[in-house]
């Protein structure tokens, strides 16, 4: 398997052995936070909380996985969980309830922001504008395609267009991306969740335009 490099600041993965070490290191990690604050109980609840948190994290590195890779190796996937299972001490009947227990929990794939996702989303996923104030603006396309990833990504929760951050993934001036943004306000695309922010914060927004009337996917551009 190619190796993912799960993180910036971390060496590329490919091994078995190295996904258990990530997945049981960062939970031990959250525990931490958890053990310091004396809010676990006793030890019957800590060890209920640390499996529930190791299910957790193997979901979200299998989502990591599952994105990177389409269709990761199911063997890989089996030696993680025996892995897990062989340094924890845990029954594997007993790790595969606490993965059901825990399979609608994660948020993001480990390591990766919700902006992250959807730039990902939307290379294999992109988007066609269909009102002609837009269809030629690559900077409405680009963040009407942001936020509707996002959108799926968040839900019912209002999602973020930081203009630092979306500037940098469609290479603009910030000027154009917050004007943009704006006039996608004016549009009903989107909508502020708070009329009042502070300087300095990523406004909220809720993306509210309409696949088959304001956007429709396309499929992504042939190489090679």
């Amino acid at each position: 398997m190619q190796p993912i490099r799960i993180s910036p600041d971390q060496d590329p993965i490919s091994t078995p052995t190295e996904f258990v070490a990530l997945i049981l290191s960062a939970s031990e990690a959250q525990m931490a936070g958890k053990l310091a604050a004396n809010v676990l109980g006793d030890e019957s609840a800590i060890a209920d909380f640390r499996l529930s948190t190791i299910a957790l994290n193997y979901h979200r590195v299998e989502w990591r996985l599952k994105e990177e890779l389409a269709e990761p190796p199911i063997a890989l996937l089996e030696r993680i969980k025996a892995g897990i299972c062989q340094r924890k001490g845990y029954e594997p009947e007993e790790f595969d309830a606490a993965l059901i227990a825990t399979r609608d929990r994660p948020r993001l794939p480990y390591g990766w922001t919700a902006m992250d996702l959807a730039q990902r989303r939307l290379a294999s996923r992109p988007v066609k504008l269909l009102n002609p104030e837009l269809e030629a603006s690559r900077y409405a396309k680009g963040i009407i395609g942001l936020a509707v990833h996002l959108q799926q990504i968040q839900k019912d929760e209002p999602i973020l267009l930081p203009v630092d951050h979306v500037r940098e993934v469609l290479a603009a001036k910030k000027v154009v991306v917050a004007g943009t943004i704006t006039r996608l306000i004016e549009l009903g695309l989107l909508e502020l969740t708070k009329a009042v922010y502070h300087t300095g914060s990523a406004r909220e927004f809720r993306f509210r335009g309409i696949e088959g009337k304001d956007y429709e996917f396309v499929s992504p551009p042939q190489t090679g």
